[in-house]
């Protein structure tokens, strides 16, 4: 048996995943790389050994395929890897008017935010309250807090998820478990989300964060124990405002705001 313990992280090739497992290898913490069995994860996975000297398991799937969570964890089992740190990272979206997008395309977006994510949560929660303190961290958005027009499935999956979090949260509050969850603005991650940065203006950019801005912030404040991490007061701000507008006026706005995805 492996005496380490590991940081399991989903999505961990790219983006807010990739930055995920450089903030937690600057830690001291070894990892379980999982992403889609491409180059990015073998680059991913070479880079952090040629500069931390932590222990690194890259495992690659398709975590969207029936009986992908079941193999990585078996996976896991057989290794009898001790783990204490989930990152549930692994996440899609897309944004338009809501029938001309494709169904696949939905169907796509509510397994991997939300059957993967439970799964994930399910297999592996007994593995991590083996240990003396263990944590998981969930990706949600800002937008789970903002119903907005021309992207319906998308806020709808991460709300799920934000609801989720808070409320597995409060039911392992007595025990040595902590739940955290998420909520990023734009974060730069690839060409598609520099494109819808791009379609807002200026005023997108007020509220975009970079990966290794958000990873950052993400773990520190989950080994604080906090719940919720909105990184940046602008995107606080913009939550505790919503709260405050009335639901119609609100949705008014935001589709005039989230217009530019109309056509997207």
């Amino acid at each position: 048996m492996d005496s380490k313990t590991y940081t399991l992280i989903t999505g961990a090739s790219m983006g807010i995943g990739r930055a995920f497992a450089f903030e937690c290898a600057s830690r001291g913490m070894n990892l379980i790389l999982v992403a889609l069995p491409d180059a990015f994860l073998d680059e991913t996975k070479n880079k952090l050994l040629s500069c931390y000297e932590v222990g690194i398991v890259a495992f690659g799937v398709d975590l969207v395929q029936q009986e992908a969570v079941e193999r990585l964890f078996a996976f896991c089992k057989e290794h009898e890897f001790r783990i204490n740190i989930l990152i549930n990272n692994a996440g899609m979206g897309t944004g338009g008017r809501f029938e001309t997008i494709p169904l696949e395309r939905y169907q796509a977006i509510v397994d991997l935010n939300n059957r993967v994510l439970i799964q994930m949560t399910h297999f592996f929660l007994p593995i991590i309250k083996r240990e003396e303190k263990g944590y998981i961290l969930n990706m949600s958005s800002l937008e789970a807090t903002l119903p907005l027009p021309y992207k319906a499935v998308y806020t709808a999956s991460k709300s799920f998820v934000y609801a989720f979090s808070l409320a597995l949260r409060e039911e392992l509050v007595r025990e040595n478990v902590v739940v955290s969850v998420m909520c990023p603005s734009a974060v730069v991650t690839n060409a598609e989300g520099l494109r819808r940065m791009a379609a807002h203006g200026a005023k997108g950019k007020w509220v975009a964060k970079m990966p290794e801005e958000v990873a950052a912030i993400g773990i520190k404040n989950l080994l604080l124990g906090k719940g919720i991490t909105i990184p940046g007061r602008l995107n606080w701000m913009l939550v505790k405002i919503g709260k405050l507008l009335p639901t119609m006026l609100k949705l008014k706005l935001l589709e005039r705001i989230f217009r530019v995805y109309r056509d997207h």
